[in-house]
């Protein structure tokens, strides 16, 4: 039987233009492409998590709440536990948060470019999707945003700050305008937000009810291989969320990761202020190439070239991976670069100076 044969059932149409999330995961010497922590956990945190799993009993479910994880987190963020929801990475936090308040009939608006996730959940979820173009400078363009919102009515509005791939942090000021505007929920990742600052979180926006913040444990806090997110929100929100969960949705694993990850948040904050240091330190040395750079507040930096395959691939064949965005309208002669070690990013930047020169 070929593989090409026809499925003996179709997808449904709403899915036939969607595109598969394609990782861009490719064997590297130097992997700057998919804005992982280049600090693995300690060995201290590694002593703990080892001390914890080993008293979890693994033929047993885990705790379909996870209590004890959305408990340290609430104290971490000091916001109530009937506020905090936990999943498998901030994606499947978006996935849950349309599934419950997206659907058929009803409408998320994104802003353009961003993280490719935010239309494509939507569109999973049978939602349909409403693009705007953020402006000139990578921001919201909040007179095009605030009409949008007038005309159509979205359930969901959905902000990156900071922004990815652009690096771009939204002003508090439009953040506030957005939750101001927004007939339904205001949904604002802040994925990267470690990285910009401790002033740069709109948590103190919290009190307002529609808006809902997705944190991830896969940049700062260095553990993308557990795959653990979770949000803030009012706790409505969260009551919401909880009819769409599949049973034991997280692992015990996960769970006690996270507790543990939380006992450690001092590291984890010292590994980001460094992170952001080599992130401006490289692209100082990128704009003495003479290349642009977009100004950054996460762990990544945004550049113009040329020929960006050209580029690419030459870094490629040097051992360096970083990220190409042929094809997506206003990135088209962009890559983006992840910080990594200070030994990472001279790697990256001895590279891109012999290709300069080519």
């Amino acid at each position: 039987m070929s593989l090409r044969e026809a499925a003996p059932l179709a997808v449904r149409e709403d899915l036939l233009d969607v595109e598969p999330y394609v990782s861009p995961q490719r064997p590297a010497r130097y992997r700057l492409n998919t804005n992982e922590s280049p600090y693995a956990p300690s060995a201290a945190f590694l002593e703990d998590l080892a001390r914890a799993t080993s008293e979890l009993q693994l033929n047993r479910y885990p705790d379909k709440d996870a209590v004890a994880l959305v408990n340290a987190i609430a104290r971490h963020e000091e916001w109530p536990p009937e506020g905090v929801w936990v999943a498998n990475g901030s994606n499947e936090i978006l996935l849950h948060l349309l599934l419950a308040y997206g659907g058929p009939k009803r409408t998320a608006i994104t802003f353009e470019p961003t993280y490719s996730l935010h239309s494509l959940i939507p569109k999973i979820t049978g939602t349909r999707v409403l693009s705007q173009m953020r402006d000139e400078e990578f921001e919201v363009d909040l007179d095009a945003a605030v009409r949008a919102m007038t005309e159509v009515g979205p359930e969901i509005v959905m902000v990156c700050s900071p922004n990815n791939p652009t690096g771009v942090l939204e002003p508090q000021a439009s953040i506030e305008v957005l939750l101001e505007e927004a007939p339904g929920l205001l949904v604002l990742d802040e994925a990267y937000i470690d990285f910009a600052g401790s002033e740069a979180s709109a948590r103190a926006l919290l009190g307002r009810r529609n808006l809902v913040i997705t944190r991830t444990f896969s940049k700062a806090w260095g553990l993308a291989g557990a795959r653990i997110g979770y949000l803030l929100a009012d706790p409505s929100v969260v009551e919401g969320i909880a009819r769409v969960r599949l049973p034991y949705h997280l692992s015990a694993l996960g769970q006690v990761a996270g507790e543990v990850a939380l006992q450690h948040a001092g590291k984890a904050a010292a590994a980001a202020r460094a992170v952001a240091g080599e992130r401006d330190r490289v692209a100082i040395e990128l704009q003495a190439m003479g290349l642009k750079t977009i100004p950054s507040h996460a762990n990544f930096i945004l550049f113009e070239v040329e020929d960006p395959p050209r580029v690419w691939r030459a870094l490629l064949e040097r051992g360096v991976l970083v990220r190409i965005y042929a094809g997506v309208a206003r990135l088209e002669r962009s890559l983006r670069v992840t910080a990594g070690l200070p030994e990472d990013n001279d790697a990256f930047l001895d590279s891109m100076a012999e290709v300069l020169d080519e």
